[in-house]
């Protein structure tokens, strides 16, 4: 038995995680209207899936434009379609089922703190090149941490069935929210676990051109770990395939995906306007025309320059999920932004001349580049290689570079850029300006 009232719930709940917030419910569309009036005074907005058609929220969102910092959450009955790609479209962060209790308060969690990261991009923006200290954005958004934030919630009804018809079909991505532990070995609970604690962490290395160009851009891979129980991080090759069994590489990626499209708006904002985030897809996340979409939506939102993300697809991909890497490779060319193939063999010239209109770089995997050392990869096969890629104005990135006998031979070849423990051992900050690790902060497995 929970002996607060409904409506202060929410705000209890979250009390008890450390997060104070002051709740207001907006029931009809004129204290809605009153409500958006001030857009800079929230930073979630919680609404029933039918009150966000019935109250026209989507409309008011749209004449607010970008002045709204908050993330919008619908909430659903069970027996609604509306799917989180679906309320992704209509300018929602997360869809929840309603009585999922657990499941809002992680997403309220998340958002919230997506919230505070946009303010203070919003801060930094404002601010040009004054100090962020100073600026009167700053001192606003302190004073309003002092009197705590409000969140919007309009009246519960149930969701029209029109839009329920007008819904996608359902896909593996948006079937289920809710992943539950029946049926998970005993090593998928474990991950699950690790990650429901906080335990994702994405690590940088530097690719670093092999020439010196006019002008260097700062680039970087984003790698993903998983802190253990003890605190010592697991390489990916020891929990993505448990991950992969599973099913969840799709949310792995979209995680992945959207903190680093976060620290790249955080170093471009701050000045570094030629900072570039290489990150990685799995194959199975392009099986998803829903998750594809969401990518596409991230991307052309994310206040980043253009050409700034790469985004890195193994070999198979190509073969194996054609349509999805089509899709994805569309929407990366709106704004300029590069594909990668990972993984290529060194006699994938044909390969090169059948997928290369998709792709912006090729990275040569350790295979070849120890096999250079070794003398088990032939000087005039690289050579052959990275010819066919610059044929196609497609750049070489050489991986695993962990000796310098490697760098005569990638020179000659006229690699383009290297990366690997002979440049830098992956780093727990982001340099030139310095951005701390990103940590998951809450579960996203169950969201």
């Amino acid at each position: 038995m929970d002996p607060e009232p409904v409506k202060l719930r929410i705000p209890a709940l979250l009390g008890r995680r450390g997060i104070e917030v002051e709740l207001s419910a907006a029931s009809d569309q004129a204290s809605l209207d009153q409500a958006l009036s001030e857009p800079g005074h929230w930073d979630l907005v919680l609404c029933e899936a039918g009150s966000f058609f019935d109250l026209a929220l989507d409309e008011r969102l749209d004449a607010i434009g970008d002045v709204l910092d908050a993330s919008v959450v619908l909430i659903k009955p069970r027996d609604s379609q509306l799917s989180p790609a679906e309320g992704y479209r209509w300018g929602a962060a997360d869809v929840v089922m309603k009585g999922d209790t657990d499941h809002l308060l992680m997403v309220c969690e998340r958002e919230l703190g997506n919230a505070v990261l946009r303010r203070r991009l919003r801060v930094l923006e404002q601010a040009g090149t004054a100090s962020p200290e100073s600026s009167p954005g700053r001192a606003e958004s302190r004073e309003g941490r002092r009197e705590g934030r409000a969140v919007v919630i309009p009246t519960i009804t149930d969701l029209s069935k029109a839009a329920t018809q007008e819904s996608e079909p359902q896909t593996e991505f948006v079937a289920e929210t809710t992943v539950h532990e029946t049926g998970l070995s005993v090593e998928q609970l474990r991950i699950k676990s690790l990650i429901d604690e906080g335990g994702l962490t994405l690590e940088f290395q530097p690719i670093v051109p092999l020439e010196a160009p006019d002008r260097a851009r700062s680039q970087f891979e984003a790698l993903v770990r998983l802190k253990d129980e003890s605190g010592t991080l697991i390489l990916p090759g020891d929990f993505l395939p448990t991950i992969a069994e599973a099913g969840w590489m799709g949310k792995i990626d979209l995680w992945i995906y959207r903190r680093a499209l976060t620290i790249l708006e955080e170093l471009q904002g701050a000045g570094r306007t030629d900072a570039m985030l290489f990150v990685n897809l799995a194959t199975e996340t392009l099986r998803s025309r829903a998750l594809i979409k969401a990518i596409g939506g991230f991307t052309s939102a994310a206040r980043i320059s253009s050409g700034s993300i790469v985004v890195e697809l193994h070999r198979d991909a190509f073969v194996r999920e054609p349509e999805g890497v089509e899709q994805l490779a569309e929407l990366l060319r709106l704004n300029r932004h590069g594909l990668l193939l990972e993984d290529p063999g060194v006699g994938d010239c044909r390969f090169l001349e059948r997928h290369g209109g998709l792709m912006t770089h090729v990275k040569l995997n350790r295979r070849i580049t120890r096999g250079l050392v070794e003398g088990e990869v032939e000087q005039r096969d690289l050579d052959r290689l990275v010819g066919c890629a610059h044929a196609r104005d497609i750049q070489v990135v050489a991986l695993a570079v962990e000796s310098a006998r490697l760098l005569p031979m990638l020179f000659s070849a006229g690699v383009d850029a290297i990366q690997g423990h002979f440049v830098s051992m992956p780093y727990q900050d982001l340099m030139y300006p310095a951005v701390q690790r990103i940590e998951s902060e809450s579960s996203f497995i169950d969201s």
